[in-house]
This record gives structure tokens, sequence and C-alpha cells, in this order.
């Protein structure tokens, strides 16, 4: 068998595709391959996993919904990625940038670098993997037979087990011909939703046969994903009519659709569209039992949520409320117990619990990504809130990356 030219394949798949690729003999790097000049390699992060992985071919999505595939033959190993489903958002680019420690000089260039990463269904990520990897090993693989990593554990239902473990699932031979759901159906389940009733939804999926939509793919399994990111949008408006703060309703559905894109078999997306339908309810319904906030206030909390990073500015949340300064202060404390500032304060501590477990960034670094003016203040606050100094926390806490 002739010798492969890993760096040939390399860069010609790099200049097809837009993916980075990387190449190690012997987990020794012996090339990087890309259309873009990305510096520092966004896989930094997840690098040791990756040529750390036993299987010869496998797929692995990281917290950020990216993912990399990984080819080993022999001594040799190539890194392909990453490729995604939808761009990042602008909160886990924040994040990303974070974890690879971009100085705010260069934050700008480099998020343009990261919206320039090639957008691709998973399916065919993994049909390119296959064709790669059976060019250098002559092996022919199915994606069904490909091992499934998952880095994210933000949602505790439906994640799936490495795919070769789990048994293939036939292709229903009468899909094509489905009758369409009733309307009647669809607004019972919404309004269930919006009502925050758990327990109403479970009787009407036991009780009320659901139709089927007409054909608006060409398979079975885009079929159902297709079917899931409508109802994972309809569902998404129906719990931000039920009082769901709209960033938390809208992030949620994006997690959630991210996560059906993996998915290669036909029950996973039906099991995970019944356990999204009713987190829907449950968290409107959580939501109903305790304070119910009005729509500005519901406005200005999704914004300190998507803006945890920064220092908002009172004249900002006026300005999305309409509120004067003395309105929107009184307003806020009245709903919610807390001040702005420490509602505010109490998400970013939050925030910075989750890094001090998940990451190994220095204290200095993490009061500066939180927008605290010095370490010596975060930790400060970060005591008022938790009673302990962070690198207590830290401590006794232990970190995830271990």
């Amino acid at each position: 068998m002739p010798e492969i030219d890993y760096a040939y394949v390399s860069e010609s798949m790099a200049n097809i595709s837009r993916i980075q690729i990387r190449t190690y003999e012997n987990r020794i790097c012996t090339g990087y391959y890309s259309a873009f000049s990305f510096d520092p390699d966004p896989a930094i992060p997840y690098l040791d996993k990756l040529l750390d992985t036993p299987n010869s071919i496998s797929c692995h999505i990281t917290p950020f919904y990216q993912y990399y595939g990984v080819i080993h033959h022999g001594s040799h190993t190539m890194v392909i990625g990453p490729a995604c489903q939808f761009p990042l958002t602008r909160s886990n680019a924040r994040e990303l940038m974070f974890l690879l420690g971009i100085s705010e000089r260069e934050k700008s260039h480099y998020q343009t670098l990261l919206q320039s990463i090639t957008p691709m269904p998973l399916e065919i990520f993994l049909h390119l993997l296959c064709l790669v990897n059976y060019y250098i090993s002559g092996e022919k693989r199915n994606i069904t037979e490909l091992c499934l990593f998952d880095f994210n554990d933000t949602i505790s239902v439906g994640l799936s087990t490495p795919l070769q473990q789990q048994p293939p699932v036939p292709e229903p031979e009468d899909w094509l011909a489905a009758s369409h759901n009733t309307f009647e159906y669809e607004q019972q389940m919404l309004k269930f939703v919006t009502n925050g009733d758990p327990d109403g939804l479970q009787k009407l999926f036991a009780n009320s046969p659901a139709g089927q939509p007409g054909k608006i793919a060409d398979t079975y399994l885009r079929q159902l994903k297709n079917i899931f990111i409508t109802c994972a949008t309809t569902v998404s408006r129906a719990a931000i009519a039920g009082g769901l703060p709209v960033e938390e309703a809208l992030s949620l559905s994006d997690q959630y659709i991210q996560h059906s894109e993996k998915y290669l078999y036909p029950d996973q997306i039906h099991n995970l569209q019944y356990h999204m339908v009713l987190d829907y309810a449950t968290r409107v319904r959580n939501l109903a039992m305790g304070k119910q906030y009005s729509k500005s206030i519901q406005n200005i909390i999704s914004y300190l949520q998507e803006h945890v990073t920064e220092n908002v500015h009172t004249n900002d949340l006026c300005s999305l409320t309409h509120l004067s300064r003395s309105q929107l202060s009184a307003r806020f404390k009245s709903e919610t117990g807390f001040t702005i500032t420490e509602y505010a304060y109490n998400l970013k501590i939050k925030k910075a619990q989750d890094l001090l477990t998940s990451t190994d960034r220095s204290l200095v670094e993490i009061s500066t990504y939180l927008g605290f003016s010095s370490q010596g203040y975060f930790q400060n606050v970060f005591r008022k809130y938790t009673s302990m100094t962070p690198g207590e926390y830290r401590k006794y806490n232990g970190n995830r990356l271990s």
C-alpha cells in the first residue's frame, strides 16, 4: 500500500470544506491546515481529550455545540474541526474567547473568525469523517457505527450514549403517507405549556393520538428533526406567553435544537421532544408558583442574563423598558425583592462559581471577564454572596477539569 500523504489530504480537505485540520504523529503536531488564521487554535481546550480518544474514528460535541472529528491510523492522528450547525451565540463566543485567553484588543477580530466557522449539519460532517477514514485506512464505516462523545452536560434528558451501543431503528415504510397533525391537538399542547400544566400535557400525550405532518424532508430522520425544530420554536413562544423570560426560553430552544441535530435515531428525537415540551411547561409552572414578573421586568432579567460578563448601565435598562430610573428601580425591587445591582451581582457570582469549578483560569482573569474593577472587589462581593472566598470555593468544590 502506498504511503499516505497526510499533508496533501489535509490541505485539500481544508481548502474544500473550509474546516481546520491538524495532523499528529505519536501525539506530536506535524501540520495545521486552515483557510483562516486562527490564533490561538479554538480546539486548544479539547485537544488532550481528542488525542486520547481510543476509537479509530469518533466525533465530539463541545459545550458550545461545535463538533470535532478524530481519526487514528497507526501512529498518525487527524483532528478535524470545528464545524457547527448554527453560528455561536454572542454569549458563547465571549465565553469561548475567555477560555482561550483572547485579549480585549483581539476579541473583535477573533469573533469575526469564529463567525467564519463552516456551518454544516452533523450528519454531513459524520459522512465526511467516514470518507476521509476510508481514504486513509481503506475501512468502510457507516455513520451509525461512529462513537459520539458529548462534552456538554447542560441538558440532563435524552443525551446520547456512544452510537454503536444503540440498536439501529428501521425507517418506517409508510412515513411518506402519514396524515397531517390536527390543529386542535397542537393548540391544546401549546395551551398546556402557556398555562404551566405538565400534568395536563402528560394526559394529552397518553390519550390523544398525535397525527403526523406531511412530507417536509427527503429522509425520515431529517423529517423528525425538522418537526422538532418547528416544535421547539412554537413551544418556546408559548412558554414566553406564559411568563418565562424571553432569553431563558429562546436559549433553551437553541440548546434543544442543537442537541437534536446530533442524534441519528428516531427514538432519540421522539424522547427529546417529549421531555422538551414537559420541560417548558414545568418551568412556566414553577415560575407561576413564585413571583409572576411583569413584561418589563422579564425583559430586564433577560438582558442581565445575556450581558452577565459586562457592566450594564441603568440608562440602557431605562431605554429598554421606557421607564425612568426611579420607576425602574422601584418596580424591579417590588417584583423581585432585589435591587438591580444585587440581581446582577447574583448572576455574576453564579457564573463565577461555574468558572471556578470548570476552568483553571486565575481569579484575576475571572474577575476581569465578569466586569469587576479589581480582583479584591470581586473577592469581597463573592464572599458577601457565598460566605467564602473564590479560592476557598474552588478548593472545596473541586475542579471538574481534573
